[in-house]
């Protein structure tokens, strides 16, 4: 499966300096931590009411902000009354995830190329089927928009920005009037104004995701898709599979987030961060797992998380793997431990000395944070083997964390 990245482009206004545009959601900051943190590499040491004035995050909102940066080593907080922010140098923060990234990206070019070679294999196609499509400019659009919600009669699926949220309110009625027969579900970003969002009947589903939309998309009776691009451009585009796959991403959206009101609520009590969280956001997850590798200690434990990992995968997800011999299940196993854990990661098997290693960037304490150790570990449990791990150590000297278990038979008791 093919993640498809989306970029927010963060706008900055610094007092005296002009606008800067500087997308900095790969590193996994919020729209405010970009801003305040841009703010503070501008003028190198500021008093955090300062820090308000000039990235423009409400004052209110700041110091929860720099201490989330303090948290994520972007920021040193000094003094006390008043309370002065310095900026942590980029390239000492991000330089390790840039190199990642770099390798991330060759195995990628990697991939696709060997993508390729399997192509140049298939004979051509010489069929074509042609697909429909219109564009608008938006103010012819806005009348259209009328027109299509007046003949739809079973579902409208949105998701939409700001643009996209006030093209809709312009037809406030046509949907209201859609809501009382059809399936009407919206999916908006955060942030947007209450006021327009209460013009809408209760039965217009909306809710709020902390993720980014970057296209607006909205999906007529499962027959018509339109997408709103940034560039003004609207497409109306009438095909099933283009439906299909909108509903998917609408769909995605809509399950990892929040009623309209329920959001609003935890944005007035300062927890806007809370939205993004909720959204399913991958560090969220990547932050349980690592608490849960952290906290177990002793192999019971390991096993007992491993086998009902493993059942819970076998029983929901219909996964064929688990049923055949442990020694197929251990090669697909410790290549998906070594692709979670990054390009340091290694694993080697011994069938003769049944030994297994697993070599991982290095923890603290623990295990390393992948749940296809567990994975592995009560897979064993299922095959009635054991996994008695001989050696959990970490080697700051080489940045390394070496995990050494015997898989074997169990003893009749």
């Amino acid at each position: 499966m093919l993640a498809v990245t989306r970029v927010t482009e963060v706008t900055v206004t610094v007092a005296g300096v002009g606008d800067e545009n500087i997308s900095l959601e790969e590193f996994g900051l919020s729209e405010y931590e970009s801003r305040v943190y841009i703010t503070l590499l501008k003028f190198g040491h500021l008093k955090v009411k300062d820090i308000s004035i000039k990235s423009g995050v409400p004052r209110t909102k700041v110091y929860g902000v720099v201490k989330a940066l303090k948290g994520k080593g972007l920021v040193e907080i000094l003094g006390k009354d008043p309370v002065f922010c310095s900026p942590v140098m980029p390239e000492d923060v991000f330089a390790k995830r840039l190199n990642q990234e770099k390798r991330r990206f060759k195995k990628m070019i990697l991939t696709f190329k060997k993508m390729q070679e399997l192509r140049r294999d298939l004979p051509l196609f010489t069929d074509c089927e042609e697909r429909k499509y219109r564009v608008y400019n938006p103010k012819v659009f806005e009348k259209r928009l009328g027109e299509m919600l007046s003949n739809t009669t079973r579902s409208f699926f949105a998701c939409l920005n700001w643009w996209g949220l006030n093209t809709i309110a312009a037809n406030v009625e046509a949907l209201n009037s859609l809501s009382k027969e059809a399936n009407v579900k919206i999916v908006i970003r955060a942030y947007n104004d209450e006021k327009t969002l209460e013009a809408f009947d209760p039965k217009v589903d909306i809710r709020v995701t902390g993720r980014s939309i970057e296209v607006n998309m909205m999906v007529f009776d499962e027959s018509v898709t339109v997408l709103l691009g940034e560039s003004g451009r609207i497409a109306e585009i009438e095909d099933r599979e283009v439906c299909k796959l909108a509903k998917e991403v609408v769909v995605g959206f809509y399950r990892r987030s929040l009623n309209w009101k329920k959001a609003f609520q935890i944005v007035q009590l300062g927890g806007e961060d809370l939205i993004n969280l909720y959204s399913g956001e991958e560090k969220v997850y990547e932050a349980f797992v690592q608490a849960v590798a952290e906290t177990v200690l002793d192999e019971e434990t390991l096993y007992q998380i491993g086998e009902r990992f493993v059942d819970n995968l076998a029983t929901s997800l219909q996964v064929d793997l688990f049923s055949k011999a442990f020694e197929i299940q251990q090669p697909v196993l410790s290549a998906l431990m070594s692709e979670s854990l990054g390009g340091n990661s290694s694993t080697r098997y011994d069938p003769l000395t049944r030994l297994y290693t697993l070599e991982a960037p290095m923890t603290s304490k623990g295990l390393p944070a992948t749940i296809w150790l567990f994975a592995l570990s009560g897979a064993a449990r299922r095959s009635e083997l054991t996994f008695k791990v001989l050696q959990n150590t970490s080697i700051p000297v080489e940045g390394k964390h070496v995990i050494q278990a015997k898989i074997e038979k169990k003893l009749l008791s």
